[in-house]
């Protein structure tokens, strides 16, 4: 897999996103943190894609980094739908099992994405873009 890729990813999460406010409004940000976690997962994946480092002073953030959060924030956002309800004690058996599934999927990505943060033998993700950005 090249790094470049990552952008359409990063694309897809945000028209996806773009199309659910289309459709429900932007008040629907405030009801559900998964729709922030899908815009600051997709816009991570696109910085990732387009950009090999933004140096932010003395500080580099690489393109290693930005898709080790975006997938870190897809794991947390999926259980996260479920999550308040099992909490709280009102979630019915569907909802506790969905949380419990959701939680043991998020594990891969959690996975992938560490792995790819240490550039890891598990995953090979080619570095193909040179351009930084210094703000």
């Amino acid at each position: 897999m090249k790094q470049s890729t990552y952008r359409y990813l990063g694309l897809f999460d945000l028209t996806l996103l773009a199309a659910f406010l289309a459709f429900f409004g932007v008040g629907a940000l405030v009801v559900s943190p998964v729709l922030v976690g899908m815009l600051v997962a997709g816009g991570g994946l696109l910085l990732a894609g387009t950009l090999a480092a933004v140096s932010v002073g003395p500080v580099t953030v690489t393109w290693r980094l930005f898709v080790s959060v975006s997938y870190a924030v897809f794991a947390l956002a999926w259980p996260a739908m479920y999550g308040p309800a099992v909490v709280a004690g009102t979630a019915t058996q569907t909802e506790v099992v969905m949380f419990v599934a959701m939680t043991v999927g998020s594990l891969s990505l959690l996975a992938y994405g560490y792995d790819v943060f240490r550039d890891g033998r598990h995953f090979d993700v080619d570095a193909d873009v040179t351009r930084t950005v210094e703000v």
